[in-house]
């Protein structure tokens, strides 16, 4: 590298007013770019440029002979300037790069990043200096929380009542039938009592919801069994179903 400063650019009018501020210069030559960046920029109002290490290796690339890359910006997330300058010595590449967009970009407040990047042609005695800008993209907000549903849910699916009935017996010279219901729904029962050999007794009773009924019936005879069934059914949700079915033997 043949130059040892980087001096600003005399008599020349760039766009955004702005001229490299002057850098000593060392081996590396890219700490001495971000200086002078980071100078111009303080004195422009904005707030100060991020280093950006994509942006750097962006703008290698764009200075860099035969980089198949060739300064592609596709791997930074967001909005990306390259500015390129050419020139001998290093200062005059850097006032180049200046004279074609990064004075502009440099005073251009809705920039907030940059990477730098140095390419030297010993053979022709040429500097190539890029440097690349960037505004990172920003993340679209949370979709909103959709308002809670208006329509209400639907109902669950009704239940009809079973096995709600049970029946018992006090026994004596005449025998009570005590038929309880725990349905909420009321209903119409049958009782049927029978014996292969001996009469049997049937009755047709009311029930009212969650209620009970009782009535008498003739004392079977002695070592004698009946067959007792009770059947209880009522409307429940436009039909009718039958809410209880018991069947026992009975012993006298």
């Amino acid at each position: 590298m043949s130059m040892r400063l980087l001096p600003a650019v005399v008599g020349a009018t760039l766009l955004a007013g702005i001229v490299p501020t002057p850098v000593a210069s060392a081996d590396d030559p890219l700490p001495q770019i971000r200086g002078a960046v980071n100078g111009d920029r303080s004195r422009t109002g904005c707030p100060a440029l991020a280093y950006d290490r994509i942006l750097e290796d962006i703008a290698q690339t764009a200075v860099r002979p035969g980089d198949v890359r060739g300064g592609d910006t596709s791997a930074y997330k967001g909005t990306a300037k390259i500015t390129i300058g050419w020139g001998d010595p290093e200062a005059a590449a850097i006032n180049d790069t200046y004279e074609k967009g990064a004075g502009d970009a440099i005073s251009n407040c809705s920039f907030t990043e940059f990477g730098v990047g140095f390419n030297r042609n010993e053979s022709l005695e040429w500097d190539s200096v890029s440097i690349v800008f960037g505004t990172p993209a920003v993340a679209p907000p949370p979709a909103p929380t959709p308002p809670p549903s208006s329509t209400p849910a639907p109902a669950p699916p009704k239940v009809a009542p079973t096995d709600a009935v049970r029946v018992s017996f006090d026994k004596g010279l005449q025998w009570t039938v005590n038929v309880t219901s725990t349905a909420d729904i009321a209903g119409t029962c049958t009782y049927a009592a029978t014996n292969p050999v001996l009469p049997g007794t049937n009755r047709t009773f009311a029930i009212q919801p969650r209620g009970s009924a009782s009535f008498t019936v003739l004392a079977p005879p002695p070592f004698s069994t009946y067959h007792v069934v009770v059947s209880c059914s009522g409307p429940f949700d436009g039909k009718t179903v039958e809410f209880g079915h018991v069947e026992q033997d009975v012993s006298a």
